[in-house]
């Protein structure tokens, strides 16, 4: 930058960036089921132009729950919530969650606070900010898998392999598009922290073989330390 305020940490990380917002936490809590669902209510609306980033851990109570799908609700501006959804009936919805933003919410008395030539706020020492662990878009095929009540199936482990901490999470959002497979429409897409193998995993339940090459999805992870 040719002025604006910066601070730069003892590794020369930038910490704080007058022009660059840090990705910041705003909500988090636990969800619980609804059936197969799960939906989640902001205590109050999200006011970014960009959908939240949501970041889950499945619960290791129940390891074998498959996510296919993740939506976020309302719209731009007002993002009210998101809502989980699994492969099965047989499958109870249940973790952990935080939604973070590329902003700051003034959450403090006192401290510091920065704002943007456009009068937003991007920063507030009294948010918390999203600690980064580990991200990968490595996969390999697995092959074909036998999933419980769901029966055959096709699966792909992230090749970033190590257990997830007691306050850690994975980024669902890049997981709600499908796997692409031959001669039609991309299949529905699971996805699931794999306690057992200790890494990130994903599925596709069709009648017709995927490609093994399923693309390349972010596997993001980060801590909200103290949850």
């Amino acid at each position: 930058m040719s002025y604006g305020l910066e601070a730069i940490n003892d590794n020369s990380y930038v910490q704080i960036d007058s022009e660059t917002p840090r990705l910041c936490a705003i909500y988090n809590g636990i969800y619980l089921p609804s059936g197969r669902f799960s939906y989640v209510t902001f205590p109050s609306p999200i006011t970014t132009a960009e959908p939240p980033c949501i970041f889950i851990q499945n619960s290791p109570t129940r390891p074998g729950d498959i996510y296919n799908s993740m939506t976020v609700n309302g719209g731009p501006g007002a993002w009210t919530g998101f809502t989980l959804a699994t492969n099965n009936i047989a499958y109870l919805p249940t973790g952990k969650w935080f939604a973070a933003v590329f902003a700051s919410r003034s959450t403090s008395e006192y401290g510091i606070f920065c704002w943007a030539g456009d009068t937003k706020l991007i920063y507030d020492s009294g948010a918390v900010p999203v600690i980064f662990t580990r991200a990968s878009h490595s996969w390999s095929y697995q092959g074909v898998v036998v999933v419980g009540e769901l029966g055959q199936g096709y699966a792909w482990a992230n090749n970033m392999v190590g257990p997830l901490l007691s306050d850690e999470y994975f980024m669902i959002n890049p997981f709600s598009r499908g796997v692409l497979q031959y001669h039609t429409t991309a299949a529905e897409r699971g996805v699931r922290f794999n306690y057992g193998g200790n890494y990130l995993q994903i599925y596709s339940f069709s009648a017709i073989s995927p490609w093994t090459n399923a693309g390349a999805p972010g596997a993001v992870f980060a801590r909200l330390p103290g949850t």
